[in-house]
């Protein structure tokens, strides 16, 4: 079993290192790539999924004197080798580099280590976010919390954004969540001058080991990565092996394993949950979490060891789908001094992300959003059951568009899913739309087919009644 000591971020740095091999430019390789040449490193790109086109590998070679290559790359004289976490393990560059001892880090790693020898922020707290779901939310919501008090910088799947006494600046718009995407960030960041006191970073599939606060929001649903070599909890939970020594974590109190892990690599780390997952009373749980969420219609409680508050909700949300997200940023905004009254005003004004549950108005008619990157059949299971509350009379109904845009967005949404979601729950509504290629051979012909988001919402507007409910269910970038 290897040490903390053998893993920490900061003693896997690129200064005893001459030759790097970084595989996969699709998801922000290249702008690890890249860094690493600016610092005087000699680098090979190697394009495994042959997604770059020719110009750019060419600006690679003349700019920044990048070897690259579409072809698998032999490691001899290689010190390290990056790799992203999902990548099949018998990719011959990884069997190579395993076979002959060669160093192989992670794109979360090499972020990590890269940041470490950078020296970023000056000054600040550095926080990163990570999970199967809730991150966007959580991010958001814990932004807007310590925004209260402090200056904020949030980079997440809506953008980069400065946000000061509950006001958000947006910064910049399309960068991805791919863990080499914090380096361009903050690039961003100095080309703009914006610096903050707190820094909030949402990653995808993992943490780089590097900041101050790590959150894993949850390890379900998990998936298959890597050749269904291993699981996204396995890639998401690996930090607690390699953070550095005195990162603080916040864990989800249903991710046992995760909690295992923190202990076995002596990580100091605090739980969150939901009183709704949890299936026993607070105070006389067996293991409980330092912050609990318990809904309770129009309010929300929040339980600790010093007590409990509450604050009111808007109406006009899904709150119930923000349990995660309301647990994380209260347990992360307590801990680093945020008062109560001003965590219930922002819960209290609150009133939903876009593309998260949203109540909006189309046409006249009653649209509940729920359209996003990280929408699964679950959320969409649960989104019905709330339109189902909202409908007024046995003469109104629900216009479902459900699908997915992409199926390379979170892991598409797989048909066979959409196939059960529809054989359980079409007698609750009164027309579906299937938005997607993928969706057309769903069993059950009861829907229409739909090329993408906004076609399916046209089609949805033509034939909703007055007092119809449209319900917006497709995976998508938003």
């Amino acid at each position: 079993m290897l040490s903390i000591d053998n893993l920490d971020i900061s003693k896997m740095r690129f200064q005893d290192a001459s030759r790097v091999i970084v595989l996969d430019l699709t998801h922000a390789g290249m702008i690890i790539a890249t860094k690493l040449a600016e610092m005087k490193y000699s680098v090979i790109a190697v394009d495994v999924y042959r997604t770059v086109d020719g110009k750019t590998l060419i600006e690679l070679e003349e700019k920044y004197g990048i070897k690259t290559s579409k072809e698998p790359m032999p490691v001899n004289g290689t010190d390290i080798v990056v790799s992203p976490a999902h990548l099949d393990p018998e990719y011959p560059v990884l069997v190579e580099a395993r076979k002959k001892g060669i160093k192989i880090l992670t794109h979360h790693q090499a972020v990590g280590s890269i940041l470490s020898m950078k020296e970023w922020p000056e000054k600040g707290t550095v926080i990163e976010i990570t999970g199967s779901k809730a991150k966007t939310s959580s991010a958001s919501l814990l932004a807007e919390m310590l925004s209260q008090k402090m200056k904020v910088i949030l980079h997440t799947s809506r953008g980069l954004e400065l946000w000061e006494n509950s006001q958000c600046k947006i910064l910049n718009l399309g960068l991805s969540i791919a863990p080499g995407s914090i380096l361009l960030a903050i690039d961003k960041l100095e080309e703009l001058e914006a610096s903050a006191d707190c820094y909030i970073f949402e990653v995808s599939i993992g943490l780089t080991g590097f900041a101050d606060i790590g959150i894993i929001t949850t390890l379900e649903p998990d998936y298959s990565i890597a050749a269904s070599t291993s699981n996204s909890s396995d890639a998401k939970m690996s930090v607690l092996s390699y953070a550095k020594e005195n990162e603080i974590f916040f864990l989800n109190i249903k991710d046992r394993k995760a909690q295992d892990m923190a202990y076995e690599f002596g990580r100091t780390f605090f739980t969150f949950g939901d009183s709704e997952y949890s299936g026993h009373d607070y105070k006389n749980a067996d293991v409980v979490a330092d912050i609990v969420y318990d809904s309770a219609n129009s309010s929300v409680m929040f339980k600790h060891q010093e007590g409990t508050f509450s604050s009111g909700l808007s109406e006009k949300y899904n709150s119930k789908s923000y349990a995660t997200a309301f647990a994380v940023a209260v347990a992360v905004a307590l801990k680093v001094g945020i008062p109560k009254k001003n965590i219930i005003k922002v819960i209290g004004s609150f009133e939903g992300l876009q593309g998260r549950m949203q109540e909006k108005k189309l046409a006249g008619r009653l649209l509940i959003d729920n359209s996003n990157s990280g929408m699964d059949i679950r959320s969409a299971e649960r989104s019905l059951d709330y339109a189902l509350s909202r409908l007024e009379d046995e003469n109104s109904g629900i216009i479902m568009v459900l699908g997915e845009e992409a199926a390379q967005v979170c892991e598409g949404l797989p048909p066979e899913h959409v196939s059960e979601f529809v054989k359980r729950c079409i007698d609750d509504l009164s027309t579906l739309i299937l938005v997607g290629e993928r969706m057309q051979n769903v069993e059950n012909g009861k829907f229409i087919c739909a090329n993408g988001l906004e076609e399916g919402l046209e089609i949805a507007r033509g034939i909703a009644s007055e007092k119809d409910i449209i319900l917006s269910c497709v995976k998508c970038f938003r």
